[in-house]
């Protein structure tokens, strides 16, 4: 087995993945928190090819806390399918029982899976699938030696990675299950904004497998509820934005805070065009703070700032916690319980980068002259 940081082939990592799955009676597979549509379209996907290489395995698909909206017709899918997946809103005794062969998928680092995470131990392997550019591992490397790694970050989600797994042990995937995994690599890529060729290739053999591509963006396309856009409001106007000069070059900076939807507040900013935002909340599962990231795709901005190592690492190592991502998303909790403390934090980070030349912005605002 590839265990920890031991260096393997890509076909030799997935024979010993088909030997776990060969040899256990029970998986579970365990997206990051809040399963976004590349989440669930790989766990599901997945969870079809451990059953085709052990027809005699258990699996299931354990979703820390629950789903979006815009999951709810992957999840159609997935059911259709006959597999099985469980909302964990808090642990159940018997989840983790007979120490199963767990899967991690699209999980950056263990805090993602939440209430899970002190519970990993039980597992009696971990196959990590995942294409995040940061990732943080190291507290399940302390307590469990058999881990075994599929990460590909040159794919741009993690439903191609699980595609590209099917295709090494010729397991033909249904129609459905192909289209619910271009659905998930839209979402993903932002419709293609951020692919690679890999991620076009990928695309393109699944479509010539008999995807519906049409079918496939109707899986992604739910109508945003109300509280959304209060949410984006709200966070527009709790915000402080900053002019960083990093490299001789102006950057716009927002930070913001939000009881929930911080991608949607972190997109919202940088769509009115700040070129990164941050945007923190309160993590009440683990007592912790959650700050998401998002950048706008810019090749020189992206070059001049690595956000997470050089942003949101020296957070986590003052105060403990993970994150992961990649150059413009990506996100990270910190264990601490004060936002406000942290937040400065982050300021005094951002300015000791700039050297000090960080200025806030200021307007006067309508009625107060």
């Amino acid at each position: 087995m590839c265990l920890k940081k031991q260096e393997c082939t890509w076909s030799e990592t997935l024979e010993k993945m088909r030997n776990l799955i060969t040899n256990n009676k029970h998986a579970i597979i365990i997206p990051h928190a809040n399963a976004d549509p590349d989440a669930l379209a790989a766990s599901c996907a997945l969870a079809y090819i451990v059953h085709e290489l052990n027809k005699v395995v258990n699996v299931s698909v354990a979703v820390p806390e629950g789903i979006g909206l815009e999951c709810r017709k992957i999840l159609e899918i997935c059911t259709k399918n006959n597999i099985n997946i469980t909302i964990v809103k808090k642990l159940m005794g018997d989840l983790l029982k007979d120490r199963p062969l767990c899967f991690l998928v699209d999980v950056a680092s263990i805090e993602q899976t939440k209430m899970l995470k002190n519970h990993l131990d039980a597992c009696s392997s971990i196959v990590i699938v995942d294409h995040h550019e940061s990732r943080n591992y190291e507290a399940i490397e302390k307590y469990c030696n058999h881990i075994l790694q599929l990460i590909y970050t040159k794919a741009s989600s993690t439903s191609e990675i699980t595609f590209k797994i099917s295709k090494y042990f010729d397991i033909k995937l249904p129609k459905d299950i192909l289209e619910a995994l271009m659905a998930g690599i839209l979402w993903d890529t932002k419709h293609f904004s951020r692919a690679t060729s890999m991620t076009f290739r990928y695309a393109s053999e699944i479509l010539d497998l008999g995807a519906d591509y049409q079918q496939s963006q109707q899986l992604v396309s739910a109508p945003r509820p109300p509280y959304v856009k209060s949410a984006r409001i709200k966070c527009i106007l709790r915000h402080k934005g900053f002019r960083v000069t990093l490299n001789m070059r102006e950057v716009y900076v927002a930070i913001s805070e939000i009881g929930a939807y911080e991608s949607e507040c972190a997109s919202s900013l940088v769509s009115i065009g700040y070129d990164m935002a941050f945007v923190a909340s309160e993590e009440e599962t683990l007592n912790a703070i959650r700050i998401i990231y998002r950048a706008r795709e810019d090749t020189a901005l992206l070059q001049s700032i690595d956000i997470y190592n050089d942003v949101l690492k020296p957070i986590i190592q003052k105060h403990g916690g993970g994150g992961g991502g990649h150059r413009a998303a990506g996100g990270a909790i910190i264990n601490a319980t004060d936002t406000n403390i942290v937040l400065k934090e982050l300021i005094e980070i951002l300015s000791n980068i700039a050297k000090g030349k960080i200025v806030e912005l200021a307007e006067q605002r309508i009625f107060e002259g």
